[in-house]
């Protein structure tokens, strides 16, 4: 029996090990990928002058748009956000982590972005946010088909490195 039980113990502390290291790796990248977003993220001040412009006249559909597109196509940094699915892979020599970010945005609506971070320096190679209603509010086709150019591209780097 003691001779069973010793591999089985040496089994979870290696395991517990690993889990703990893995955890202490997506504790650093998280910061990292917080600064992304909110450089790529609007200016909260235009957002501010959109709800105040659409609040003095809210038949106006045109404002209403551009404040829709403005304020809810972006997470809200003010605001608390959460780290899920994260995960650690190795692709051509290269480790990455994959995950999810999620929060709220300036409207309160509920908005994630699906990341990949190149290690060990924490940068952000490929996102898809979970919806960008910057895009279609502007009504450009250029803007559309950029979007879903980005789409594709998350998805294709996606299935190569982290599945």
């Amino acid at each position: 029996m003691k001779h069973t039980l010793l591999p089985i113990l040496l089994f979870i502390i290696a395991a517990q090990n690993t889990m703990a290291h893995a955890t202490s790796r997506f504790d650093e990248v998280k910061p990292a990928v917080i600064d992304f977003f909110k450089r790529s993220a609007g200016n909260p001040k235009d957002c501010a002058l959109l709800k105040d412009a659409n609040a003095k006249n809210p038949q106006d559909e045109q404002t209403r748009m551009l404040m829709v597109g403005f304020c809810d196509s972006d997470i809200d940094f003010t605001k608390p956000v959460t780290f899920s699915a994260m995960s650690s892979h190795e692709f051509q020599g290269q480790r990455y982590i994959c995950g999810v970010i999620s929060g709220e945005t300036s409207l309160g609506n509920k908005m994630g972005a699906r990341f990949i971070s190149a290690e060990p320096a924490h940068l952000v190679v490929g996102y898809k946010f979970s919806r960008r209603p910057i895009v279609f509010t502007a009504s450009n086709d250029f803007l559309v088909d950029e979007f879903r150019s980005q789409v594709k591209q998350f998805n294709d780097l996606d299935a190569r490195v982290c599945h």
